[in-house]
């Protein structure tokens, strides 16, 4: 496991809501980012949470991964003898973890002809970084979609034509 200085953490800009990910608190605004202290709201998500979340990785799409990664190269159908899955869901489930850069997928020519595919485990600091990249590339745009969501509240109360707010805060008399 890695060193604590070396996780990244939250950091936000008092100056213009400036947010970012890093390992020391990056400047923005000519000063220093503050830390984001941790909610008791989020807890800290599951693997298979995170995977299904962000990388939109199924259970059985994150048992394909663990199985290459422990098993070395493998074709669809190696694969699919093992584990009692159909092929084309193997298929499906290896193409998807090759675009994550989790495995390689090369094509290898048969000595009787034709070609198969064979997928094979990149190294363990290629899969963080490929991941990693991945979740803050998730991140940004999370960041963006609850921007739109503040934007469009606004905007949807500035052009009520009757004046009258479109959102209704539920209190107790």
């Amino acid at each position: 496991m890695s060193d604590a200085r070396d996780q990244m953490r939250p950091f936000e800009c008092e100056n213009c809501d400036g947010v970012a990910l890093a390992n020391e608190p990056p400047r923005c605004c000519g000063e220093a980012m503050t830390p984001v202290e941790p909610t008791g709201a989020v807890t800290e998500p599951s693997l298979e949470a995170l995977t299904r979340t962000v990388f939109e990785m199924s259970g059985s799409e994150l048992e394909i991964c663990l199985c290459v990664m422990e098993g070395g190269e493998l074709t669809v159908a190696e694969l699919a003898e093992q584990i009692e899955y159909d092929r084309s869901v193997v298929a499906r489930h290896l193409n998807h973890l090759a675009d994550l850069g989790v495995v390689e997928k090369r094509r290898r020519i048969r000595p009787a002809g034709g070609h198969v595919y064979v997928y094979t485990p990149r190294d363990p600091e290629t899969v963080r970084a490929r991941l990693r990249e991945a979740f803050l590339s998730w991140v940004n745009l999370a960041a963006g979609q609850l921007d739109e969501l503040g934007r469009e509240k606004v905007e949807a109360i500035a052009e009520s034509e009757t004046g009258e707010r479109r959102w209704r805060v539920f209190q107790e008399p």
